[in-house]
């Protein structure tokens, strides 16, 4: 019996991964097989997708860097934290990082509310600069989120991949 209960498992499709092209195939992200597809709230993005338990929307944006331009990540960073908590009503400290993400340039932005007076929501926003695109991740999701889900995020992130633009070493 012990030997058909575990064939039976064995048998079982573990969930996959769903890697998403975007940016006509030049980047990639990796969501866990649950998160779906939903509808963005800014129109020019790219693509959206919610967690499984509804606790993270995480929107992806692409724009072009003009030829001979460079993006600003610093000033980026510290301008769209200061606009991220006014638009959520954030009242606690934002937490800027630098980084890289497949070779390119990255800052990260952390709007976690650890007090109710901080606020309901919270951002996680990353910018990646690839020197021909920026590339954008929102985050906006609720306090006390579970740490599956926290974990799934992280990775998700660090999945980034630029598919067919040619990278700098």
């Amino acid at each position: 019996m012990k030997s058909v209960i575990l064939a039976l498992l064995l048998a079982l499709p573990l969930a996959a991964e769903d890697r998403v092209f975007f940016a006509e195939k030049a980047y990639s992200l990796e969501f866990p097989a649950d998160w779906k597809k939903a509808a963005s709230p800014e129109g020019e993005a790219e693509f959206s997708r919610q967690s499984a338990d509804e606790s993270v929307l995480l929107t992806v944006r692409r724009t072009k860097i003009p030829a001979g331009a460079s993006a600003d990540l610093a000033g980026m960073a510290k301008s769209s934290a200061e606009s991220f908590a006014k638009a959520i009503g954030f009242k606690g400290e934002a937490t800027i990082s630098e980084g890289t993400l497949d070779g390119c340039d990255a800052r990260f932005i952390t709007l976690m509310p650890q007090k109710e007076e901080e606020g309901e929501i919270g951002v996680f926003a990353v910018f990646i600069d690839t020197k021909t695109d920026l590339v954008t991740l929102r985050a906006t999701m609720a306090p006390g989120l579970p740490e599956a889900t926290r974990k799934a995020c992280i990775e998700i992130v660090k999945s980034f991949r630029r598919e067919e633009a040619e990278k700098e070493e």
